[in-house]
């Protein structure tokens, strides 16, 4: 799995690609995409600090993984849901930490 930077600028207003979101398989395919996922409006309602939410792009993303699909990105997924916990720990133990 790889992180991929679009370097095209966005307006704050667009709730659509500004913070957007995206997961491709390794074929190059879209298995899924969360529009403004990371924009501060959405961050705690259906965005990246909204534990729901998380649990949603993880679970859409393996369920969309056939039984034909690479095992090494179905082990990256479940190690990433398994991790997330211990990135929630972590942030929570930094007491004056600042908030979005």
């Amino acid at each position: 799995m790889k992180l991929r930077h679009v370097a095209t600028e966005t307006k704050w207003e667009d709730l659509i690609d500004h913070g957007y979101i995206a997961v491709f398989h390794e074929t190059g395919s879209q298995v899924l995409r969360r529009d403004g996922f990371q924009h501060n409006r959405k961050l705690r309602s259906g965005g990246a600090y909204d534990d729901v939410a998380i649990k949603a792009v993880v679970d859409e993303t393996l369920a969309a993984l056939t039984e034909n699909d690479s095992k090494s990105l179905k082990e990256q997924m479940d190690s990433l849901k398994l991790g997330m916990t211990d990135v929630e720990t972590e942030v929570e133990a930094k007491p004056g930490a600042a908030a979005a």
